[in-house]
């Protein structure tokens, strides 16, 4: 048994529940006397503690909550309404299901909030509740909030993300330090170059591709995870990207580059705001201006492209950091305007919804098959007239996957777990009968447990810890307790996942890990495509309307991909357990689009190349293209596709270097456009090298399975 909690975040949620659930079960059953509302209040508090976001600025930790109980409230009135007939039950309980399990998908505070009020619906439709009870439930849910807020505010107030962030920043302050060691030459490049790769392990360990990351609730979130996942890419990146020597004057852009990497990091940390971003798109040019005039005194086109390139690498890591910097505006909610002609627009929840209401999405399938499963379940529930009926509605919510073989696992995972959480807690309080305060002192511990265990242990260690807190809940509430309580959880969470099992194996049961790779595939080949486009505008081929026309498209299908790998390692442990295969995949196509985004971008700041230039850009744009078309085959699962392949055929046969600076002999450098035009030229080679080489980088980790 391997305990993992980065940051110790699991461990801050397990004391927050610990603090709140005994004391609004005290307050409900106690003070207000009110046992009927116990349930509302705890689970209510338990779900928001334990499985919920709201962590941030306080107006989150204190209107989250509150906006939710608003919420839960409502559905507690459907719930109600619903259950006066079978009909209405499985017919309310599908579009609620369904509705509430497809709002993560648009992030934000609506999806921390949503596993609260599908619970409370569930509790309503599943219980005997009336509308004369309505006045105890929203005693209980005000309780239960009004706990769950103050606990929020002074419990460990901290970010949960903090620890990330804190990694993220500590990474970006060692690659800063390497850039100005490497390209400023200030510092050891090979001691700082061990620290900077130090930082990035962690992240990857600890962070990228592990089910215990952020993910899934606030836009926040998913942008943290990107940007650990763009940490990770550019340095793989770094060794592509040309160095200068000494006779190259570099520092302005380099210092650029390493002071955007650091007020990226302070940012992180909350030293100060993001950078700026303005003054990039100047610097681009006036480095375009500096390039020419040094083009024009250097006539040799071999000794000129390589002092553009050498030049160019600090240009490529400056737009990296700016790449960072937008990042980071979008961890911090930072909603300021930046300078489009350099960097790509953030997703906002239209583009959330537009990307998954189908079910070619992941996550709307799932969302479907939630919604079925919960009807069939609260169907059961009606029809059996199953005493705490709403296990069975946790049941399933707990156990269904993406595919039937995920929750077949699960489903064995929340058995084990039950059936030895149940058995405890029965002896625990069979030993405890003579002393029903005992029961009282031991309900803090079971809370931690439960919120603790499940994220830092694993989900049947979870399910044990949780049901075990179940029944000293109902113990101490109820004394002396209710024996056969440890039945009914047992009874209930069989028949959860029973429900589960069937609805897995008729709905969509093919694998999770076969529609994450069909949805990777698609990524990189349509990120492979816009490429192209790019290339094509740069070289003066297609406008930038028609190259924009296809961005919303083309996003929604990487936006789609990174949803299936989000979806798929959030619902598997193993998934990414190996060589963070899928991780770097899914890292992948957010490269394409940000080489796609520069590359569009270079005609705002530089001119059209020249026929004869844009030739070579042409040829190892369509064999850039190739490369990338060649990794989503061998993603997909296509057979007969050899690593590298296409790269060890274009590196005996073609060097687009050597093949501008032979498309260069015959012009007269001196003049300001064959100038201009070389320029722009090296620049678009040296971002498709890039890509390339980040597509090589992936052949070559990749393992067959």
């Amino acid at each position: 048994m391997r305990i993992h909690d980065p940051g110790g975040a699991a461990f801050r949620r397990g004391v927050q529940l610990a603090i709140a659930v005994p004391l609004i079960a005290f307050l409900v059953s106690r003070v207000a006397l009110d046992p009927e509302g116990v349930v509302y209040g705890a689970l209510l508090a338990t779900t928001i503690l334990a499985n919920s976001d709201f962590s941030g600025p306080w107006q989150v930790r204190v209107f989250g909550p509150i906006a939710t109980a608003g919420f839960a409230g409502i559905a507690v009135v459907i719930g109600i309404l619903a259950s006066v007939n079978l009909v209405s039950v499985v017919l309310v309980t599908l579009v609620v299901g369904t509705g509430l399990a497809f709002v993560p998908t648009l992030r934000g505070l609506p999806a921390a909030g949503a596993p609260s009020v599908l619970l409370m619906y569930a509790i309503a439709v599943t219980t005997d509740v009336k509308l004369a009870d309505l006045p105890k439930v929203v005693l209980g849910l005000a309780i239960g909030v009004g706990v769950t807020v103050v606990v929020l505010l002074l419990v460990f107030p901290r970010d949960a993300r903090s620890q990330i962030r804190i990694d993220i920043a500590i990474a970006m302050r060692a690659q800063a330090d390497y850039v100005s060691a490497r390209w400023l030459r200030q510092g050891n490049p090979d001691t700082t170059y061990e620290h900077y790769r130090e930082t990035i392990d962690t992240l990857t360990r600890d962070w990228i591709g592990k089910p215990f990351r952020p993910a899934g609730t606030a836009e926040s979130n998913h942008a943290l995870i990107l940007l650990a996942s763009r940490m990770r890419v550019v340095f793989d990146s770094l060794p592509g990207i040309p160095i200068p020597d000494e006779s190259d004057d570099v520092s302005a852009t380099a210092t650029m580059a390493v002071a955007t990497m650091r007020a990226n990091a302070d940012a992180l940390d909350g030293i100060s705001p993001p950078p700026s971003l303005n003054d990039i798109d100047d610097q681009r040019e006036d480095a375009r201006d500096f390039v020419v005039r040094q083009i024009r005194m250097n006539v040799q086109p071999r000794i000129a492209i390589e002092k553009t390139r050498r030049r160019h690498g600090a240009q490529i890591l400056l737009a990296l950091a700016a790449d960072a910097s937008v990042m980071v505006q979008r961890v911090l909610g930072d909603t300021r305007k930046t300078d489009q002609r350099t960097l790509e627009t953030p997703e906002r929840w239209w583009t959330d919804l537009a990307v998954n209401a189908t079910l070619r999405s992941p996550w709307g399938r799932h969302a479907v098959r939630t919604g079925i499963a919960l009807a069939a379940a609260a169907a059961v529930v009606s029809i059996a007239d199953l005493s705490h009926g709403y296990w069975v509605i946790l049941g399933v919510i707990s156990v269904l996957r993406i595919d039937a073989a995920a929750t077949g696992r699960q489903a064995a995972r929340a058995l084990t777990g039950t059936l030895v959480g149940v058995v405890i807690g029965f002896f625990v309080l069979l030993a405890l009968n003579p002393y029903p305060a005992a029961v009282w002192l031991l309900a803090p511990i079971a809370a931690f447990m439960a919120a603790w265990s499940s994220r830092a242990i694993g989900f049947a260690v979870g399910q044990g810890a949780f049901s075990f807190f179940v029944l000293v809940l109902f113990g101490a509430l109820s004394w002396p307790p209710q024996y056969d309580t440890a039945f009914d959880r047992l009874l209930d969470i069989g028949v959860g996942v029973g429900v589960a099992l069937v609805v897995g194996l008729l709905m969509w049961p093919s694998g999770m890990v076969s529609d994450m790779r069909r949805a990777l595939a698609d990524a990189l080949n349509t990120g492979a495509a816009g490429l192209q486009r790019s290339v094509d505008h740069a070289l003066g081929r297609i406008s930038r309307a028609t190259l924009s026309e296809h961005w919303p498209a083309d996003r929604a299908v990487i936006r789609r991909a990174s949803e299936a790998f989000d979806l798929c390692v959030v619902q598997r442990r193993d998934i990414d357990a190996s060589q963070g295969r899928w991780a770097r995949i899914a890292g992948d196509t957010h490269v394409l689009v940000l080489v796609g985004s520069m590359v569009g971008a270079l005609p705002k700041v530089a001119p059209v190349p020249l026929p004869e230039h844009a030739r070579v850009v042409d040829q190892l744009g369509q064999h850039t293209e190739e490369v990338w078309q060649d990794l989503a085959q061998q993603t997909q699962g296509g057979s007969g596709v050899q690593p590298l392949a296409h790269s060890a055929q274009i590196e005996g046969t073609f060097d687009p270097f050597a093949a501008l600076a032979h498309a260069s002999e015959a012009m007269d450098l001196d003049d300001e456009t064959a100038a201009a035009s070389l320029a722009v030229s090296v620049w678009l080679l040296d971002w498709l090298t890039l890509a390339e080489m980040v597509a090589d980088r992936s052949f070559r980790s990749w393992r067959v399975p």
